[in-house]
């Protein structure tokens, strides 16, 4: 077996499958690969730019985590080693940022806890992480992303602000339920939908894959759902909108891509704005109102910026980064303008 680097390059470019952590434990785990494996990774983490929310000189936090993982797993070579331990090496290495959260997935899934009812997964912007909560549901936390998960009454609660994409397993006595910000709650016994839900918008999202769930506000049901529909509660006058759509569309995301089909402007320009952890500021808003429809996979962000003012009437211009009081740098920021 060889080394296939874009494997690699895919963590380090924040837009990971589950397949590119595999490949990266067997290339780990490989006595023949372990040694170029580890030159590879430390070549990456030394080019790697973690973005505007981690502190700079990180690389003493990296080389002692290494380090000590590094030498514990040599005394530890037999085949009864936990999944979390081979894939501590992968933690160590992208400790800071890109699997600060991946690790809890890994972690939960072999690793007893003292308390296995109560987690809190954290996703910041620009990263997407998948996760393992205690009842065995598992999933994708999307771009700056909060989820908490405890047991109420023998009920699973999910207190969710952001996205998220939940394959629910079948509990007939313990429901399954998502709190969103706009107090809309999701009840599921087993089943695999998608959530979108931040605290700073006024609606909710819901695309429902497989299984069914119902809308619950406080008192009252509203909604059941179907395979490929698509919800959307807006909290400001508590209108529904209701369609049918291809569910893969709105699961895309948890693949490292990003499909925008008819949606405006403004709405393409926050989607890139947590998918590229950049800041945009759209200038004119009222002028833009052409749908925009594009689809991104490991594409650099100028690539996406120069095939926005392919499909739509606006220009872009980049502003350098900016040091802050505290010594970190602000976000890049996008300025896009009407032509």
């Amino acid at each position: 077996m060889a080394i296939i680097r874009k494997h690699i390059d895919n963590i380090f470019s924040q837009k990971f499958s589950l397949l590119d952590h595999e490949m990266l434990d067997k290339y780990f785990t490989d006595e023949s690969l372990n040694q170029e494996t580890e030159l590879i990774v430390k070549e990456k983490w030394e080019q790697f730019d973690p973005g505007t929310d981690t502190p700079p000189n990180l690389n003493h936090v990296y080389y002692k985590l290494y380090h000590t993982i590094h030498q514990k797993d040599k005394n530890v070579r037999s085949k009864d080693t936990s999944l979390f331990l081979r894939f501590s090496r992968i933690a160590a290495v992208l400790i800071i940022g890109i699997l600060s959260v991946t690790s809890v997935y890994f972690y939960n899934k072999d690793v007893p806890r003292i308390n296995d009812q109560q987690v809190e997964i954290i996703s910041h912007n620009g990263f997407r992480n998948q996760f393992k909560l205690p009842d065995g549901t598992t999933g994708w936390l999307g771009h700056e992303s909060t989820l908490k998960y405890h047991i109420v009454h023998n009920q699973r609660i999910v207190e969710l602000d952001g996205l998220a994409f939940f394959d629910v397993v079948h509990q007939r006595k313990r429901p399954f339920i998502v709190k969103t910000p706009a107090k809309l709650d999701i009840e599921v016994l087993g089943t695999r939908f998608n959530v979108s839900s931040y605290s700073e918008e006024n609606y909710s999202e819901i695309v429902l894959e497989e299984g069914r769930v119902k809308l619950n506000l406080p008192n009252r049901k509203i909604q059941n759902m179907l395979p490929n529909e698509r919800i959307v509660y807006h909290s400001f006058d508590h209108s529904i909108d209701k369609s049918k759509v291809d569910a893969e569309d709105f699961l895309a995301w948890t693949d490292g891509r990003l499909i925008l089909k008819d949606v405006t402007l403004n709405e393409a320009c926050l989607k890139l704005s947590r998918f590229y952890n950049v800041e945009f500021d759209l200038q004119n808003q009222s002028q833009h109102q052409q749908k925009i429809r594009m689809t991104l996979k490991d594409d650099p962000l100028e690539d996406a910026l120069k095939l926005l003012t392919i499909i739509s009437p606006v220009t872009y211009h980049i502003e350098e980064r900016k040091v802050l009081s505290d010594d970190s740098y602000s976000k890049r920021k996008i300025v896009i303008k009407h032509k």
